[in-house]
């Protein structure tokens, strides 16, 4: 097994473990949300990115479609069409790599921020019932991606497809065969839309683009539903965390797993950077192979042997006086210039090398 292989597998069995922890969160506390849900009217829709406050009808609108809509991201894993990126199956072997990425970028931002700002590890949502807690999780975990992932990109897909005149419906089911040029401008567009939008402070600002930034990268390569379910992830994560807060044996493994699925990210990174340059290199015949028993074909391609600087002259010299300088003459001969002598080309240089060869180094 090479070492690419291995790390999507570390990474699958990895995800299964925080996706397992985010799917308890979830569902652990689906009875206080059931309990608490009169109290999740009057809540702000701030927490998930809307300007509004719930209403009763909101409230269970919401939750219905945020339900379904979570449920919806788990079928990329069980269902299979290529017709849509969001359940082509090919599509599960780089995603888990891609979400240790994503965790790693927002743990790794997270505790950098924290050192400059402290106040940012303490939620004002840590303190609401756990009803509440999952609720404003849930939504926010849904509406980030639909929001500030789907809408933009949506509306740029379109554009896009409409000015190179190769606009199907089925493009933006599979978008990123069509416009994976475009894909750092359709990363970074959405997360700049994020940022004006919630107008955070300068903290919550850049972990919301940095989120937005992965988030956009997964919805073009693996499917939006691709992408919801790593925005549900994470936030369930979280939630987890506070959620078992009291719990110190629970939350310390629960942090710990956090840091070695992020650190697995990290090094993801760091792997593909470095395995993408030494395909480069071997492309220009410069580099080792990548693995032990591979073959080396630069190896293979031995270099010309080339005539020192000093013996040049002895290829080009006119065997009779030295000289090094001709005229060229209608029919390609050179005609030495010292002595007048016509000489052929392709003959000069083997005779020169023979007759120094034998006779020694003759200096013009």
């Amino acid at each position: 097994m090479d070492e690419l292989n291995l790390i999507n597998r570390l990474n699958r069995g990895i995800s299964y473990i925080g996706i397992a922890i985010a799917v308890l969160g979830f569902f652990f506390t689906i009875p206080f949300l059931i309990k608490d849900i009169n109290s999740i009217i009057g809540v702000s829709g701030s927490y998930f990115y809307l300007h509004i406050t719930v209403t009763s009808n909101l409230a269970y609108i919401f939750l219905i479609s945020g339900i379904i809509i979570v449920l919806a991201s788990f079928t990329p894993f069980i269902y299979n069409s290529t017709k849509f990126a969001s359940f082509d199956i090919k599509n599960n072997e780089y995603y888990f790599s891609a979400l240790a990425v994503y965790m790693a970028l927002l743990v790794f931002s997270s505790v950098i921020i924290e050192v400059f700002d402290p106040s940012i590890a303490v939620s004002p949502v840590s303190k609401m019932p756990l009803g509440e807690q999952n609720f404003i999780y849930l939504m926010s975990s849904v509406f980030q991606v639909l929001i500030f992932e789907f809408i933009p990109i949506t509306i740029l897909i379109a554009i896009i497809l409409l000015a190179t005149k190769k606009f199907k419906f089925s493009s933006f089911l599979n978008p990123y065969g069509h416009v994976k040029e475009y894909l750092i401008v359709f990363m970074i567009l959405p997360a700049a839309v994020a940022v004006l939008i919630t107008n955070y402070n300068i903290y919550d600002s850049i972990l919301i683009y940095l989120s937005t930034l992965a988030l956009s990268f997964i919805y073009i390569r693996y499917g939006l539903l691709r992408s919801v379910f790593a925005s549900f992830v994470s936030s369930f994560i979280e939630f987890a965390l506070t959620a078992f807060a009291g719990n110190v044996i629970v939350s310390s493994i629960t942090s710990v797993f956090i840091f070695i699925w992020a650190f697995l990210g990290l090094y993801t990174v760091t792997f593909y950077i470095v395995d993408r340059n030494r395909k480069a290199s071997r492309e220009r015949g410069t580099d080792e192979p990548a693995q032990s028993g591979e073959p080396n074909t630069a190896a293979k391609i031995q270099p010309r042997i080339k005539t020192p600087p000093d013996e040049l002259w002895i290829r080009s010299a006119c065997p009779n006086c030295g000289n090094v300088e001709y005229r060229i003459g209608p029919d390609m001969s050179l005609e030495c210039t010292k002595c007048g002598q016509k000489l052929d080309k392709d003959y000069t240089g083997p005779y020169n090398i023979i007759i120094n060869n034998i006779i020694g180094r003759r200096q013009p």
